[in-house]
């Protein structure tokens, strides 16, 4: 029997490092994302639909087979992508894919998978890979804050209901800050329909944003890679007692304190 490694958003960045990492570590690893594109560590590629809990419902027969023979299942909820741009002008359908990728279609896959493991007797860990935006939101980026602060929330409650599980041993949010991905290239094309019609009001903080997100703009300061965050979700996988919550770069460490010690309305002051 193997160690299996259930890794959603795996077809770039962070998801295809975490795949590379837990092959090497000697996990068998499944890698899911919406257009799978041949990930060479992957033992098995799957397309997930995360806006769908009936196509998500769809891979239960397979990821049967799978857990049926592992050792331990770690599943990582990575999917992910920003839609930035101010509140007022996204569309439901913006609101709606944001968080089925971010919240709902996490959740299902938890459930399903959790339900799957209890039924042969396997350990299960649910690590999500969250941000320092959902503890620290910024302006224009609204919908993305509030997407991941959800995730965290409802992994939480993921494990507060779950406490009489024999199978789930725990659930774990990784939140990393700048990470040297394709996560901007992603943004600005999600950014791109709000451009032409973008409230008047806000149209220098829109043309401020499409410049941060260009190719070719300046890396923030202490800017992860994405093997720094797949090594915390291993460790979160690996560990004997996985914390509730794994920091990734300074920014991350310096929102917590910010968001822990200090009153909202100098957070305000700070994290405008």
């Amino acid at each position: 029997m193997t160690k299996l490694a259930l890794v959603t958003g795996a077809s770039a960045g962070i998801g295809l490092e975490t795949c590379a990492l837990f092959a090497r570590k000697g996990y068998r690893v499944v890698a899911l994302s919406r257009q799978p594109s041949g990930v060479e560590s992957a033992d098995l590629e799957m397309t997930l639909d995360l806006e769908s809990f009936e196509k998500i419902e769809g891979l239960a027969d397979t990821l049967e087979t799978e857990i049926a023979v592992a050792e331990r299942v770690i599943l990582v909820n990575n999917s992910g992508y920003g839609q930035f741009g101010a509140l007022r002008d996204l569309s439901e359908a913006m609101w709606q894919k944001q968080f089925s990728t971010h919240v709902f279609g996490p959740i299902k896959l938890a459930a399903v998978c959790l339900r799957l493991c209890e039924q042969h007797g396997v350990p299960l860990r649910v690590i999500a890979v969250s941000s320092v935006l959902s503890i620290a939101p910024q302006k224009m980026k609204g919908a993305y804050c509030a997407a991941k602060s959800a995730m965290n929330a409802a992994h939480d409650s993921f494990w507060f209901d779950e406490q009489g599980s024999k199978s789930l041993e725990s659930v774990s949010l990784v939140l990393p800050g700048p990470v040297a991905t394709r996560f901007r290239e992603h943004a600005l094309a999600a950014l791109q329909p709000l451009l032409g019609r973008a409230s008047a009001v806000h149209r220098e903080k829109y043309k401020a944003m499409e410049a941060a997100l260009a190719p070719g703009a300046s890396i923030k300061p202490f800017t992860a890679s994405a093997l720094d965050v797949a090594e915390k979700i291993y460790r979160a996988a690996e560990v004997g007692r996985p914390k509730p919550r794994y920091l990734v770069t300074p920014q991350t460490y310096i929102a917590a304190f910010v968001t822990r010690f200090m009153p909202h309305s100098v957070q305000r002051r700070i994290l405008r």
